[in-house]
C-alpha cells in the first residue's frame, strides 16, 4: 500500500510539474556536426583543387608572386600574379572553417575552426599540411541564417560544418524572442538551449603583405591571432610545430591587428590599443584612445597612425571619416586631424602615399608627405569601384572591390596607371 501511495505522489508531482512547462516549437538553424577526427581528417585540413569562381572575399594576403584571397569559412582563392597586367586565377585551396591567414617563409598559418594548420606550400600546386595545434581556438562556428534563432549547441558531438533549417521543440525561449512558434501543452526526448557567436604586407620575402583587415599578424617569430577576446600568442621558432602558453585578455572588441616597430596597433569598435611586445609571450598595453563606436582598420607609419572609422555595419556608429593620430610617445597616442569621407574600410600606406578603400566611393589616394594635412592633398580618385581592402607594395597597389582584384602601378604618383582588373 505504501509503494503505491508513493508512486502516485510522484506521478502527480510529474505531473504538476509537465503542467507548468509550456514547450514551443519553432523554425530554427539545426546544427549539422562533424566528429573532431573525421574533421581534421578531411574537411579540417587542405584539399588542393582547380580554381573556382571569387564570390565571397575575405581577407587578402600576398607573398611571393601570389595573392590569397579568403573564402571565410570554405577555403584560399590562390591568384598567380606574376604578371599583375594579366592576373591568373590558379587554384583553391579548400579548409573549412579558416578566416586567417599568414604566410612566413614556405609555410601557410591558418585557422580551421578550433585548430591552427600548418601548411607547406612550397609547390602551390601541392600543398601539404606539415603540422596541426589542436583546440586553441575558441570553438566556433559557420555563419548561419539570421531570419531564425540557433537550436541547442552541443561541442561535445564535434565541430559544426553546416546547418539545417528545421522545425525545433524546446521548453526555452531563444534570444530575441521566438519567430513563427507554436506552443504545445506537452513535448518529450527534447532539450534545450541558445548559444550566439558573432559572426564572429612583388617579390620574395620572408613573410608575406596582409590587407589591414585581417586578425593574423606576424611579428618576427610570433604569430598573433585575436580570438574571441584574447589575444593569442604563437611561437613560430619551429615552423611546423607552433607553441602556444598564453593568452592576453583584451578588454575591447577587437576587429583588426597591425604590428610595427615592436608593438601591436589594434582597431577596435570603440578606440584604437597599443600593445609592447617586449615580452613576445605576454604583450601589454601602453596607450589607447577613444572614439565613438564604429569599425576602425589602422595602419602606422613612422610617427602617425591612420584610422577609418564607418557605419553602417554591425560596429553601429555615425562617424565615416579618417582619423589622424600622433603616435610618437605610444603612451600618449594624440588625435590630430579627422577628414570626412562616405563609408572607409581598409587602407594602406608606402612611402608617402595613403591608399583609403571608401566603400562605394571607390579607392582614394592622398600624398601623406605631411601628415596632418594628409586629408588636403587627394591624388587621385578611382569611383567606380565598391573598394573594401588594399595591399600596398613598392611600386603595385592590389585592391579588391566587390566585383574584382584591381593593381595599379604606383611608381609615380603623380601618373598612377591601371595595370589590370581581375572580375569576379
Amino acid at each position: 500500500m505504501k509503494n503505491v501511495i508513493g508512486t502516485l505522489l510522484v506521478l502527480v508531482f510529474v505531473f504538476t510539474a509537465c503542467k507548468d512547462k509550456q514547450f514551443q516549437k519553432y523554425t530554427a538553424n539545426v546544427p549539422v556536426y562533424t566528429d573532431f577526427e573525421t574533421f581534421r581528417a578531411g574537411l579540417g585540413t587542405v584539399k588542393y583543387e582547380s580554381a573556382k569562381t571569387i564570390a565571397q572575399k575575405g581577407n587578402i594576403y600576398f607573398k611571393d608572386n601570389y595573392l590569397f584571397i579568403l573564402d571565410n569559412f570554405e577555403g584560399i582563392h590562390i591568384i598567380d600574379n606574376t604578371n599583375p597586367k594579366a592576373p591568373i586565377n590558379k587554384a583553391y585551396y579548400a579548409i573549412t572553417g579558416i578566416t586567417g591567414i599568414v604566410i612566413k617563409n614556405q609555410y601557410l598559418y591558418v585557422n580551421a575552426y578550433t585548430d591552427l594548420v600548418v601548411i607547406d606550400v612550397s609547390s602551390i600546386e601541392n600543398p601539404k599540411e606539415s603540422g596541426r595545434l589542436e583546440n586553441v581556438f575558441e570553438y566556433a562556428w559557420p555563419t548561419h541564417d539570421p531570419q531564425y534563432p540557433l537550436a541547442n549547441v552541443d561541442p561535445s558531438k564535434g565541430i559544426i560544418t553546416g546547418w539545417e533549417i528545421e522545425e525545433y521543440v524546446t521548453d526555452k525561449t531563444p534570444i530575441g524572442g521566438c519567430i513563427n512558434c507554436t506552443f504545445l501543452a506537452d513535448a518529450t526526448g527534447f532539450e534545450s538551449g541558445f548559444l550566439y557567436s558573432n559572426d564572429m604586407s612583388v617579390g620574395s620575402s620572408s613573410q608575406g603583405v596582409s590587407g589591414s583587415i585581417t586578425k593574423f599578424s606576424l611579428l618576427n617569430d610570433y604569430l598573433y591571432v585575436m580570438d574571441g577576446n584574447n589575444l593569442k600568442p604563437f611561437d613560430l621558432s619551429s615552423p611546423t610545430r607552433p607553441s602556444n602558453t598564453n593568452q592576453v585578455g583584451i578588454w575591447r572588441e577587437v576587429e583588426t591587428l597591425f604590428t610595427y616597430n615592436d608593438h601591436i596597433f589594434m582597431g577596435t569598435t570603440t578606440g584604437m590599443l597599443i600593445y609592447e611586445t617586449g615580452n613576445r609571450n605576454e604583450p601589454t598595453q601602453v596607450g589607447v584612445i577613444q572614439h565613438a563606436n564604429a569599425c576602425d582598420p589602422v595602419v602606422v607609419d613612422g610617427d602617425y597612425a591612420y584610422v577609418t572609422l564607418r557605419t553602417g555595419t554591425a560596429c553601429s556608429g555615425q562617424q565615416n571619416q579618417l582619423d589622424v593620430i600622433d603616435v610618437s610617445n605610444y603612451s600618449q597616442p594624440e588625435l590630430k586631424k579627422t577628414y570626412s569621407l562616405k563609408n572607409p574600410h581598409g587602407l594602406g600606406i608606402k612611402n608617402n602615399t595613403l591608399f583609403v578603400c571608401d566603400g562605394s566611393a571607390g579607392l582614394k589616394i592622398y600624398d601623406a608627405t605631411e601628415p596632418l594635412t594628409v586629408g588636403d592633398n587627394k591624388v587621385k580618385t578611382y569611383g567606380s569601384i565598391q573598394a573594401t581592402d588594399i595591399i600596398v607594395l613598392e611600386n603595385i597597389a592590389m585592391l579588391i572591390g566587390d566585383d574584382g582584384l584591381y593593381q595599379y602601378d604606383i611608381t609615380d604618383i603623380q601618373n598612377i596607371q591601371k595595370l589590370s582588373q581581375l572580375k569576379f
